[in-house]
């Protein structure tokens, strides 16, 4: 299977990399670079499938869908996309990339006297409270045939898995059962993407002691 890379989805000089985007650029001669247009484009694409998702589900989630919620035509959807698996793929990779990122951020500014753990869960859970579509397109167990998509969710998974490893004791499997980490991470993607399926996406910073007594617990216990 393909290894998939958490980087290079999203341009790495992107103009909107911050903040929010806005639904449409001028029509007509605006002098925006071609490049700074596109971009712009795929991005709007990139987040219509994560708001789709949330709206629809797997099962009702469509190309039609996604351009609407970018505000962006079909037929400027193909122009980046083969095929709704394609912007999906691109969609999870650069939403998990972010994520990552904004965890591996809170862990290496934290107050020395905090842990990492608690810091990294306090920043996963202001991710996911911020950005409930997000946090549903993370959480969301992808169907079998979304190959490429399921195997970016493990890929996810193992990653979380390997900071929570390296926050306990440097990165090592030490006598723990093999993949019991992943397990855990697997377990709390679900419980947060319930929810946030309840409605309760505000609140889920509330969550932070109980998350951190539940994987210091199984740390313990392992």
């Amino acid at each position: 299977m393909r290894h998939l890379r958490l980087v290079d989805e999203e341009p790495a000089d992107g103009p909107f990399r911050e903040g929010p985007l806005p639904q449409r650029l001028p029509h007509g001669r605006h002098g925006i670079p071609r490049k700074v247009v596109h971009d712009h484009q795929r991005v709007r694409l990139l987040t219509g499938m994560a708001e789709a998702l949330a709206k629809h589900g797997y099962a009702g989630v469509t190309t039609t869908r996604v351009s609407k919620c970018a505000g962006i035509s079909s037929g400027t959807y193909y122009k980046h996309f083969g095929n709704l698996w394609d912007c999906l793929l691109a969609s999870y990779v650069v939403t998990s990339e972010r994520l990552c990122a904004r965890i591996e951020a809170a862990c290496a500014e934290r107050d020395p006297r905090s842990a990492p753990l608690e810091a990294g869960i306090e920043a996963a859970l202001e991710f996911c409270a911020a950005e409930p579509a997000s946090a549903l397109l993370l959480s969301t167990q992808p169907p079998m045939e979304g190959g490429a998509v399921v195997a970016a969710r493990r890929q996810l998974i193992g990653r979380l898995a390997g900071m929570l490893r390296k926050s306990r004791d440097g990165g090592g499997e030490g006598d723990r059962p093999p993949g019991l980490d992943e397990r855990m991470i697997d377990a709390t993607l679900a419980f947060v993407g319930a929810r946030v399926s309840a409605g309760q996406a505000e609140r889920l910073t509330e969550l932070g002691p109980e998350l951190l007594a539940i994987l210091t617990a199984t740390r313990r216990a392992a």
